[in-house]
């Protein structure tokens, strides 16, 4: 093979609660850098486009993509009143801000003793969006575009919570103002609030396709993740549908709104105007996953934290082995650990990084480690794949 005429794509996913998608790449980079011999490492290209599907690591990957400054705003924790401060990217080249849900309502800021979706809230959120408009209004930055980041939140609450900090206001049946938290949307018969109207554009980049409500919403599929039990997502997905028929929303709407975020994307596509862009097209078309200056791709390694059904439904790696199953070139799959049955893509390899340690928490303290031993297996595959090429 020639100098640098093959061409190696690293564009892993966030492993949740472990680390970004940035620092995996870097792992794998670096790892495939002491395994490889200097004369194939010398014959090979390595491309680094760590991916975001909107949820962790979003913020990191905008940052590496777009050069972005970060400035940081005070909000409440979805469990209390105290207050935090949240990391926001911002382009003064092209006036927009880039959020990542996570960041403001994620596992990631919110203790284990308190992932409880029952009575969690996304008030932060609201918190956020007073403080940008002030900081427009103050003449303190220019914006014209936010882009938002929808997954790896803790909360199902619908967005309410959100609502409620920038004027809106829910009543019980008694006409009592009532704090709008999951526990109490069977309580919720009236409420004050219109169509939320910001001096900038929204873009939400959604990390799932699936609906609000029903065996497949939400509160169903991902409020279990977030902490809740199994009765418990049946009464918030009861919930969702009596707080949406409080507010007027017409079933044939409810059965097209995205269950992103806990509820988060629907309430703004409901209530504020936005434009919604799938994470397909956001690794596609912003990240330019595709792009090489040097052809085609030859070998692609992605992976994130759990491969499951959750993964098929349209989230950050299954998206590259998506864009690349047809290329007929290896594509690894590095995760935790995998449930349920592997996609049937054959030339796709699943290395789950629990084989090499005794339980899920040694795989996540060691996380490094465990890249260093997927990337060390990869390796002898590059350098069998060099062999038979000679």
């Amino acid at each position: 093979m020639n100098k640098k005429n093959f061409n190696c794509l690293i564009a892993p996913n966030s492993f949740k609660e472990c680390a970004d998608s940035v620092e995996i790449s870097e792992y794998v980079k670096s790892s495939l850098f002491r395994y490889l011999p200097t004369e194939i490492r010398e014959q090979i290209n390595f491309d680094l486009k760590p991916i975001s599907d909107g949820g962790d690591g979003f913020l990191q990957v905008c940052q590496r993509n777009f050069g972005l400054d970060i400035l940081h705003f005070e909000i409440s924790y979805p469990y209390s009143e105290q207050t935090f401060f949240c990391p926001v990217g911002y382009s003064e080249e092209t006036a927009t801000l880039y959020i990542e849900s996570a960041e403001v309502l994620g596992t990631k800021v919110i203790p284990s003793e308190f992932r409880d979706p029952m009575n969690l809230s996304s008030k932060g959120f609201g918190d956020l969006l007073i403080q940008i408009v002030d900081s427009i209004e103050n003449q303190v930055m220019q914006v014209d575009k936010i882009v938002i980041g929808i997954g790896g939140t803790g909360i199902n609450d619908l967005g309410l919570g959100m609502l409620k900090t920038i004027g809106w206001k829910f009543f019980d049946e008694n006409e009592n103002e009532i704090e709008p938290i999951p526990a109490n949307f069977m309580k919720i018969q009236g409420f004050e609030g219109e169509k939320v109207e910001t001096p900038f554009k929204i873009e939400l980049i959604v990390d799932v396709d699936n609906p609000l409500i029903g065996e497949q919403g939400a509160s169903k599929v991902f409020s279990i993740q977030k902490g809740a039990s199994e009765y418990e997502a049946e009464e918030m997905d009861k919930g969702f549908q009596e707080v949406l028929a409080v507010l007027g929303i017409p079933e044939k709407r409810i059965d097209l709104l995205n269950g992103s975020g806990g509820g988060l994307t629907a309430a703004f596509e409901l209530f504020f105007d936005v434009n919604i862009k799938l994470a397909n097209d956001f690794i596609v078309d912003d990240l330019k996953i595709h792009n090489t200056q040097n052809n085609n791709y030859n070998l692609v390694i992605t992976g994130e934290g759990q491969l499951d059904y959750k993964s098929l439904m349209n989230k950050g790696a299954m998206l590259v082995v998506n864009e690349f199953k047809e290329k007929d070139i290896p594509i690894y799959f590095i995760c935790g650990q995998s449930e349920g049955d592997l996609p049937e893509i054959e030339k796709l390899h699943v290395i789950e990084l629990s084989e090499y340690f005794n339980s899920e928490e040694e795989s996540i303290q060691k996380i490094s480690q465990g890249i260093e031993l997927a990337s060390k297996r990869i390796a002898k595959d590059i350098i069998k794949l060099f062999t038979q090429k000679k």
